[in-house]
Parts: C-alpha cells; structure tokens; sequence
C-alpha cells in the first residue's frame, strides 16, 4: 500500500487539507469553511469530518495515511498537544489532536503546529541552498509569523517565537481580541479591515465592494477575492486601502524584524498576498526602505501559494517520526 502524510492548514477562513505521497505531490486535497464563529467544538467536528473523509478517499486508492501535520493560527507549546492561544479562532488553551481522536489512532503519527512555521518550512523545503535567516509573514484573517536560522525553524522558549502579528504598531491603539493594544493584527487582520470596509459602505461612498460582498462581515472575514476584484476594478477606496493604509502598516510590522534581526530574506504569504500580492510588494518596499536602518533583504511573495502550509505541516510531521 502506498504511503500517504496529510498536512492541515486551519485557517480562521478555510481549513485546507492535502494528502501528499512520499517525494511531496499532492495526491488528493479538501477545502471547507472554518466556521470559526461557531465556535471550537463545531471547528473540531468539522476538521474531524474532513480528515475521515480523505482517510476514506485514500484508502480507495490504495494510500494508508501514515502522519498528519496540523497546523494552527496560534502559539502552540513545544513538543506538545497545546494551543496556548489562537485569537482568530477564539481558542486558549485547546488540544486539538487529543479532541480529534488522533492521539490514539497509533497507526498515524500526528503532529500541531502553528501555520506560519509550517507556511515557512514549506517554501524552504523547496530551496536548495537556505538562507541564514528568513522570516516569513503570512497575511489573511490574521497575521502570522516564522523564522528560520540555516533552514531550521527557531521556535523560542515556549513555543511562540515569530509572533509578528502581535508586533506593536501603534502604542495604545486598537484592542484586539488577544487583549493587545496597538498591534499589526489590529491594523491590517482581515477583522480589521472589515469594520473599515463595512464603516465606508455604511457612509453611502462609492466603491463597488458594496456589489462584490454578499456576505455579512460582522460573521466572515471579507474574501482576498473580494478586495482583487474591487481592486483590480480600479476602485479608489480599496486600492487607497491596500496600497496605502494596508503596505503602510505591514511595512511597518516588517520594518521591526528587519532592524533587530537582519535577514537575507522575508517570505510574504497568506490569502491577501497570495491574490494580490503581486500588485502590492511594489509598495511594500518602498515603505519598507524608509523605515530600515539595515540594507533590505530580499522581500518575495511565497511560491506555493495555499499549498505551502499543508506541504510544511506534512514535513514537520514526517521529520518527528
């Protein structure tokens, strides 16, 4: 029987999960909806009917699963089935394997992980020659971070090292669910850029976000798609929302780690960067120069995509057998 190591990105959007056989090709993949408002053990049931239903599809095929990878929005402890915290999710203190049933299941070896290091892994798994040191900052419903010294992830004393979204931006600003105030997240997570979003369209301004979103942002994140239509469009209110306000702050977020580590390379991925991110890296940089002391890294957009999470969670999960 063929072997088969699924990798999990739970997102606080999609939960995007991928069965990759022994050299890393995809070999079947799911995405639903998060429904994180539901709250997490409706999250759980959901991931749980997922992985049962690729473990089905797999056996089909003749593939035995033998590792999953999970990765987490969250500051997950080393070594560990914690989530310390996962603010987009509204998660403290959770053990997501142990609640799936995965830590009895002897025949699959599981692992959790938070999403960007696996995001990070994924890309570098990919790179023949590492960088001394990268960060990677992924960008959707909320701000995620990852640094890797000589392709090895650093992941700090408890777990949470590369916490970029909780980088402060701006002292005392906006509160955030993690009780932060001020932090990038707050700023530039896609629940922030909701209420800028639903607080114009309620202003009666024009902008043709008010056709493109039939969905109520007070219960999801406002869709990558969304923002590339209206942006592409030609609209002024999301193109001044994304090159200015938005580049503004992530240039700032990563204008932070550039100055106190110095790294050959900065990885931008995650929904926004993945739909847009090719119109955006232009402005990032030119903020980005205006606020490093340091000479700037080499700033790309990841390679991989969505697939980048699930590809470094399936890694992760293989290299701890």
């Amino acid at each position: 029987m063929q072997s088969g190591h699924l990798g999990i990105d739970l997102g606080g959007s999609n939960i995007f999960s991928v069965v990759f056989d022994d050299s890393y090709h995809p070999v079947t993949q799911s995405k639903i909806d998060t429904e994180a408002k539901e709250g997490y053990n409706h999250v759980i049931g959901r991931l749980r009917g997922q992985i049962d239903a690729l473990i089905a599809s797999c056996e089909s095929k003749g593939i035995r699963i033998e590792t999953i990878g999970l990765g987490v929005p969250g500051v997950v402890s080393k070594d560990t089935d914690l989530v310390r915290v996962a603010p987009n999710l509204n998660w403290e203190n959770r053990h997501p394997l142990q609640d799936l049933g995965l830590l009895v299941q002897r025949d699959i070896r599981s692992v959790l992980v938070n999403d960007v290091n696996a995001g990070l892994m994924g890309e570098l798994a990919r790179m023949q020659h590492k960088p001394s040191i990268a960060i990677a900052f992924f960008c959707g419903t909320g701000i995620g971070g990852a640094i890797a010294i000589n392709g090895e992830l650093v992941l700090g004393r408890d777990g949470g090292a590369g916490e970029v979204g909780h980088i402060i931006v701006r002292d005392g600003g906006r509160k955030t669910d993690s009780g932060l105030r001020g932090s990038l997240e707050s700023y530039i997570g896609k629940w922030a850029l909701n209420k800028r979003v639903d607080r114009y369209i309620g202003m009666k301004k024009k902008t043709v976000l008010r056709d493109l979103i039939d969905y109520n942002l007070r219960k999801t994140p406002i869709k990558s798609s969304s923002l590339k239509k209206a942006y592409e469009k030609g609209d002024g209110f999301a193109q001044a929302l994304m090159n200015e306000y938005y580049c503004k702050f992530l240039a700032v977020g990563i204008s932070q780690a550039v100055n106190m580590l110095n790294p050959d390379l900065v990885i931008l991925g995650g929904g926004i960067m993945e739909a847009m991110g090719v119109k955006l890296l232009p402005h990032v940089q030119s903020k980005l120069a205006m606020r490093c002391i340091n000479p700037l890294p080499q700033i790309r957009l990841a390679e991989l995509g969505d697939m980048a999470g699930p590809m470094g969670a399936a890694y992760l999960a293989r290299k701890k057998q």
